[in-house]
């Protein structure tokens, strides 16, 4: 009879653990694809993947002037 009860025990303890693994991976695909449907835009020519970034950084300072076009003659 324990025996019977432990491997009953022990069924019911793995199929909970296949059960939660289950879950977890289901979730980490569902947020994989949404993150992925995000990030996507597609054209006629193919697939562009970009990110975006909420806040961008100058690359120069106030200090540094005003940047001025120039055209090089020879």
């Amino acid at each position: 009879m324990i025996l019977l009860l432990s491997l009953a025990l022990i069924y019911l303890f793995g199929f909970i653990v296949v059960q939660v693994i289950k879950f977890k991976l289901r979730r980490m695909m569902r947020h994989t694809e949404n993150k992925a449907n995000q990030e996507q835009t597609q054209y006629a020519d193919g697939q562009i993947f970009y990110t975006q970034n909420g806040k961008q950084k100058k690359h120069f300072q106030q200090s540094d002037g005003e940047y001025v076009d120039y055209e090089e003659v020879e």
